[in-house]
């Protein structure tokens, strides 16, 4: 393998030269230029990232934080930042914690340790007081928001709730309930959803159950088994609100207890990823602008990286209620399976 000595050499230069025509710094003329740029080809040269990085105090890389990439929130998320990146010349690390808080502060340590430029962190395993000690630019996902310094990307929740609420209070159900995280030391953001769900459904006089989950669980084979236990404990439920994964399993396990939907019972989704085409009837679900999210949090994160100025700030972007067959009346169900 080439060096930068043997392109040196080939084209007659130094190796100050070199250095500078790749680095694209300093002067060198252009006849130099046009020399080291063709030894470079003929060579088929290929600088060494490490050393750049290390010299230059940068790594080109940015981490992503996540509790679970197997959950399709995450993955979706995930890939849209993944995409950003790299049109932007990064590299990205995805960095699994599993809701290991030790792992979620060694990957920490990274950014103080130079090995990545940024982190997009969507975890909440550390608490805050932790990330108050990193040593560069982070960027949240929901969770983590440290005023003047780590700047957090939202939707608005209580929003969510509320059009979730309302949707099965339009639709006449009496006895609804919902899948939510459990009670932690620190407030986040989508913990709103859950509040506001359960006020209108009280305030309406309307029966409502909360079912807690298990903090960064996502497997499939525990949504399974909570299904089955919750569905065995509730089985007149009329409504039922939940997270993409949660509710398709609860679909499709009262399909095969014979319950039909939406005549006997009612789903509302919240998240919107491209789990909710993997079901017939179609879910109705509350949809966070997974995109939007991630454009904007790598956007903050880059500008953070680069130096420029930004404002360490909340940034909430809004959601939306999309009509699935799992919450229509009887006389709906017909008019869109005539297409109507």
């Amino acid at each position: 393998m080439a060096g930068i000595q043997d392109v040196a050499k080939k084209a007659g230069v130094s190796i100050g030269t070199v250095s500078r025509v790749l680095n694209q710094s300093g002067y060198a003329s252009e006849k130099a230029r046009k020399k080291v740029e063709q030894a470079v080809r003929e060579l088929q040269y290929k600088p060494n990232e490490l050393a750049r990085n290390l010299l230059k105090k940068q790594s080109n890389i940015v981490a992503i934080i996540v509790p679970d990439i197997s959950s399709a929130f995450f993955a979706e998320l995930v890939s849209v930042c993944e995409l950003e990146l790299r049109e932007a010349g990064y590299k990205t690390m995805i960095c699994n914690t599993n809701g290991d808080r030790s792992q979620e502060k060694e990957y920490l340590e990274m950014l103080n340790r130079n090995l990545v430029d940024g982190i997009l962190t969507c975890t909440h395993s550390l608490q805050t007081e932790g990330y108050k000690e990193a040593n560069g630019p982070v960027v949240s996902f929901d969770t983590v928001y440290v005023p003047g310094q780590i700047p957090r990307i939202t939707v608005n929740h209580k929003e969510g709730g509320s059009l979730a609420a309302k949707e099965f209070l339009r639709v006449g159900c009496k006895k609804v309930l919902q899948f939510r995280d459990q009670e932690a030391k620190e407030h986040f953001p989508f913990m709103e959803r859950h509040e506001i769900f359960e006020e209108t459904m009280q305030e309406a006089g309307i029966e409502c159950e909360n079912i807690y989950v298990k903090w960064n669980e996502f497997a499939d084979r525990y949504f399974q088994d909570l299904v089955r236990d919750v569905y065995s404990q509730y089985p007149d439920v009329d409504g039922v609100f939940g997270t993409d994964a949660l509710i398709i399993h609860f679909m499709r396990y009262v399909q095969r207890k014979g319950k039909r939907i939406p005549e006997d019972i009612r789903f509302v989704a919240y998240d919107g990823t491209s789990l909710r085409d993997m079901i017939f009837p179609t879910l109705t679900c509350i949809r966070q602008p997974i995109k939007a999210l991630a454009k904007k949090g790598v956007e903050i994160l880059l500008n953070k990286i680069q130096g420029n100025i930004v404002e360490e700030k909340e940034i909430v972007l809004p959601v939306e209620l999309i009509q699935g067959m799992s919450t229509m009346t009887v006389k709906e169900k017909e008019r869109y399976l005539m297409g109507k």
